[in-house]
């Protein structure tokens, strides 16, 4: 699946809304991983961004998840200096990243508006600009032909989630736990 010059990194964030743009990260959680091994792991807390909101209904949410909530706001960092390091830290591995996330359509546009917004490269494009992206359930669910329905994380066999942390809204460690999804979707198709 992974070309020799690319690597997975498979992101989880955590916000206080959902929208980008208008909502602030204020985790992110990635691990870098080949098919077959996690390569090393990223995790940082943000400062929410002034000039942005907190969404009433997101935060009532976090209000039934105290320990996550306590841990997201544990060693907040400025969101400059985070999405500089994850830069940094993505760029290391001399390949293409290729981010994946479960959902995509949540995670990748909070993450590529940061990218943009604190300036410098995007990640997950090539040079034509086409995003080099994978959403999770869509992709184990073409790869190993199973409904949409049924290829989410709380739907997958127990062979798919072997070796998955408890998601925690810990945002490393769900990362970590869908790193472990990916790597097990490619080890059963074999």
């Amino acid at each position: 699946m992974l070309e020799d010059n690319q690597i997975y990194i498979v992101v989880d964030i955590e916000t206080n809304g959902l929208t980008s743009g208008e909502h602030s990260i204020i985790a992110i959680g990635a691990v870098a991983t080949t098919a077959d091994q996690e390569v090393d792991s990223f995790y940082k807390k943000l400062q929410p961004l002034d000039e942005l909101s907190a969404d009433p209904e997101t935060m009532s949410w976090w209000k039934t998840q105290p320990d996550a909530w306590q841990e997201v706001n544990t060693d907040a960092e400025p969101a400059a200096a985070v999405v500089e390091a994850f830069r940094v830290w993505v760029k290391s591995f001399g390949k293409s990243a290729v981010f994946v996330a479960s959902p995509l359509v949540l995670d990748y546009p909070f993450i590529r508006w940061y990218l943009r917004t604190f300036g410098g490269e995007q990640l997950f494009e090539d040079d034509q600009l086409v995003q080099r992206t994978l959403d999770l359930a869509s992709f184990t669910s073409g790869y190993l032909t199973l409904p949409l329905a049924q290829s989410r994380r709380m739907q997958l066999s127990p062979e798919l989630t072997k070796g998955m942390p408890e998601h925690s809204h810990k945002a490393i460690d769900d990362a970590r736990g869908y790193g472990v999804i990916l790597r097990n979707v490619l080890a059963a198709k074999g």
